[in-house]
């Protein structure tokens, strides 16, 4: 998974401008979700996510570049 300094980094190389408290946010958030579906995962609690944040994570996994 990419780190926000990695991916503000890789921003950089590419010229690209960012909302930093946005991203930063986003990037907390998913790392919120990551701990909560690997408590239910090592619980074998069966889970899903929904919704625009299910979007944005299949979206982030197949084209990072674009969930911006």
């Amino acid at each position: 998974m990419l780190t926000f300094e990695q991916f503000l980094a890789e921003a950089a190389n590419r010229g690209e401008a960012v909302n930093t408290v946005f991203e930063e946010r986003l990037f907390d958030l998913v790392g919120v979700l990551h701990r909560i579906a690997d408590a239910l995962t090592g619980a074998h609690i069966l889970h899903e996510v929904v919704g625009g944040l299910a979007v944005l994570i299949h979206v982030e996994e197949v084209s990072p570049e674009l969930s911006s």
